[in-house]
């Protein structure tokens, strides 16, 4: 036994020394030092990338210190420290290194251990564009795009993203697609759009998969596909995009290419939620608020609008103004709903508009006004609201529409509170339809000040399918209003139905103006 263990340990030994004998000498070079850094970084060895990193700095190289301001930047290896990474990358910068220079331009633009000082961050960009860095080619067009230290300029945007996406750079192909999607700089072309957002696809973006989804999801450019939508949404989530995690909560809600499910669209919101998604954090909160697919809880509804709300996304401003107007889980108080819809209705949100002119129209926390009301009445229902109609058409019967001379509606007349589906069948309305639709004439003033819009129209669609009581609910002016009354008052309706029966309906119709 003795003699086995004598063996085993002699082999031991013997291998220790080979291994020894073997092992290359230690370099002393800071490129081969900084080489043998990067193999060690590709080993996720960091603390050993840095020691090497380090000797090589030690001696000037500027790729070493530029790698030790990414471990910094990441926390690898480190404790995560922006304004150390910003030092190590100004040293590399300052002997011109493009990668160094872009990276330093970067911070700048986060304000991340610096600043943020966008016109640094582009003095930075430049210099590293100047190079061919691609990376910086990519952020100069995102800063003319959004208007961070330079005018905005989507030509220039799109400019600078085609220089960087035609070296292979997956963001600037995401984002070129993106302006071309919405004719940004560009002329909107969809097919220009799929064709970058498939190239950033192939090149690893999550984000440019999750936006193919959204032009399927949309008929944006292709023939509208919520398979193929929930196809791309799945490789984008496979991507690791929390984005698409939330896009796939979405299909479920609506049941778009799937059976509506709210518990499943719930299980995807706070998949994504998770992740930090601010929209799913705020469509995750809707559910709470509404007890779909999850127990109704108006306290999780307002830990989860909350942080969304605060970051600006209107949606959960409306849900804590709609809280706090209603006193769910919290305490009546107008003034404090009045505040969060107005956030939301800064950022033209057509519910927040609703809601403040509800609260003027019935003196909620504010003096009654009917003029402030009807002016936010209809902002919102020219953006389609609907809501913001059936208020207004309400304002109109109570006569309380100044210059609206038209005679009330008849008793009887009903408004569409549950329209009929799959899941409704009775005590429901099916809208009218229209069967007949002659075009409004062009004003000869609108043509000339090539002055176009759409005009919001109220009427009543008789149990014969005849127009009646038509009247302006948010009107353009130059003769415009006076074509669109015109208009809809020779149109014919399919009349709607209730209980098998034709009913009087109130309802609005949008008549557009648009120069060909």
């Amino acid at each position: 036994m003795n003699a086995v263990r004598v063996l085993i340990w002699l082999t031991l030994l013997s291998s220790t020394a080979v291994a020894q004998k073997n092992s290359p000498a230690q370099p002393t070079t800071p490129d081969a030092q900084e080489q043998l850094g990067t193999q060690y970084f590709q080993q996720q060895d960091y603390a050993s990338a840095l020691t090497w990193y380090r000797r090589a700095a030690e001696q000037g190289n500027a790729a070493a210190e530029n790698s030790i301001g990414w471990l910094y930047q990441n926390g690898w290896g480190v404790k995560q420290d922006y304004g150390e990474a910003a030092d190590w990358y100004r040293k590399a910068a300052n002997q011109g290194e493009a990668t160094a220079q872009c990276n330093l331009g970067w911070l700048y633009r986060s304000g991340l251990g610096v600043g943020p000082d966008y016109g640094q961050a582009m003095s930075w960009f430049r210099k590293a564009a100047d190079q061919g860095d691609v990376k910086a080619l990519s952020n100069i067009g995102f800063l003319y795009e959004n208007g961070l230290g330079v005018s905005q300029d989507y030509a220039q945007a799109a400019e600078w993203y085609r220089k960087s996406a035609q070296k292979g750079d997956a963001d600037a192909e995401n984002n070129l697609g993106n302006l071309y999607q919405n004719g940004l700089g560009v002329t909107r072309d969809y097919a220009q759009a799929i064709a970058w957002y498939y190239r950033a696809a192939g090149h690893g973006s999550a984000l440019a998969q999750r936006n193919i989804g959204s032009l399927y999801e949309n008929g944006f450019g292709v023939d509208r596909d919520y398979a193929k939508a929930m196809s791309c949404f799945q490789k984008a989530k496979e991507k690791g995009s929390p984005e698409a995690e939330n896009e796939i909560g979405r299909l479920y809600y609506n049941g778009w290419g799937v059976k509506q499910d709210y518990a499943e669209a719930a299980k995807w919101y706070r998949m994504s939620a998770d992740r930090g998604n601010l929209h799913a954090q705020s469509n995750l909160a809707y559910l709470y608020l509404t007890g779909k697919g999850v127990p109704q809880d108006y306290a999780q509804a307002m830990s989860l609008a909350r942080k969304p709300a605060e970051a600006g996304i209107s949606d959960s401003q409306v849900y804590i103004g709609w809280m706090y107007e209603s006193a769910l889980g919290v305490k009546q108080d107008y003034a404090e709903a009045m505040n969060w819809y107005r956030k939301a209705a800064d950022q033209g949100d057509a519910q927040a508009e609703n809601d403040i002119g509800h609260l003027y129209s019935n003196g909620l926390g504010v003096k009654q006004d009917d003029t402030e009301a009807i002016g936010w009445l209809r902002k919102a229902a020219a953006k389609g609201n609907s809501q913001a109609i059936t208020n207004l058409l309400s304002l109109n019967q109570q006569g309380r529409i100044p210059g609206d001379t038209a005679e009330p509606p008849p008793v009887g007349v009903v408004g569409i509170v549950l329209t009929c589906d799959a899941k409704a069948t009775s005590g429901c309305v099916s809208p009218p339809q229209p069967i007949l639709q002659p075009e409004p004439e062009f004003s000869k003033e609108a043509r000339e000040a090539k002055y176009q819009g759409t005009c919001l129209v109220a009427l009543i669609v008789e149990t014969d399918g005849t127009p009646t009581h038509v009247r302006i609910i948010t009107g353009l002016g130059k003769g415009l209003d006076e074509n669109a009354l015109a208009a809809v008052k020779s149109w014919k309706f399919k009349p709607a139905m209730k209980d098998g029966k034709p009913v009087a309906t109130q309802i609005a119709v949008e008549v557009d103006f648009h120069l060909k």
